[in-house]
């Protein structure tokens, strides 16, 4: 849950910089929450894999991926790994990168298919979120998110 829980306050960190115009913050943010919710589903799914050994190649762990977790790939549109472009371009000013006008939605099924690829789930910081009824971060969590009843449903969670 560890891995989760990291995950989660980078991808809250994505959304909230994608609203606030701030997009290098908001793509390097959000490609941070899926390559730790990706590495963390597999060190759920299998107790040999070594995240240091997988570095950042998505590749390598979409691999890993279809040979270890019962159930399919998540859709992780490849913009979001390719070239390290939003793992290092968005940080650095030498070079440009797009922000598609999908990302947000993007990163939210991305998110939401990774977070039910582990069937453990006990105490997260994102189902004590879903839980709250009102707070700053379940606004970021929940502005134009049209996940968040399927991660309610998903996650057993009762508001």
């Amino acid at each position: 849950m560890t891995w989760q829980n990291r995950a989660f306050r980078f991808y809250l960190g994505a959304r909230l910089c994608y609203f606030n115009d701030l997009y290098a913050p908001a793509v390097f943010c959000g490609q941070q929450a899926l390559e730790s919710l990706l590495k963390g589903t597999l060190v759920y799914w299998d107790r040999s894999f070594s995240p240091e050994a997988a570095g950042h190649s998505f590749r390598k762990m979409f691999k890993i991926f279809k040979n270890k977790v019962d159930r399919e790939l998540p859709p992780i549109p490849e913009y979001f790994y390719a070239q390290g472009r939003y793992q290092s371009t968005s940080r650095y000013p030498s070079g440009g990168f797009l922000v598609p006008a999908t990302f947000l939605q993007d990163l939210d099924t991305a998110f939401y298919e990774l977070v039910i690829a582990v069937p453990f789930q006990f105490n997260t910081e994102l189902k004590r979120m879903l839980r709250s009824r009102d707070s700053a971060k379940r606004r970021v969590l929940s502005r134009r998110n049209t996940t968040v009843r399927r991660l309610q449903r998903a996650l057993d969670v009762r508001r």
